[in-house]
């Protein structure tokens, strides 16, 4: 499954985080910050979403994700 479109955003919030840090992301949507930060700073982390639809995004993006 193709990630959201890239946002500026991500950028400034990747800066934040250290490599290895973990990371818990609330309303991560499809999963695709939490994905970034995986792959580009070794981040370990959980998604938290409400949504149906963004929980079934984010498992099939390979994100740990709990939906609540």
């Amino acid at each position: 499954m193709k990630l959201a479109t890239e946002r500026a955003d991500f950028d400034l919030i990747a800066s934040w985080v250290q490599p290895g840090e973990r990371v818990l992301d609330l309303g991560c949507g499809d999963g695709s910050l939490l994905k970034r930060l995986i792959d580009e700073r070794g981040a370990a982390g959980y998604g938290v979403e409400l949504e149906d639809a963004a929980v079934l995004a984010a498992i099939a993006n390979d994100i740990n994700v709990i939906q609540g």
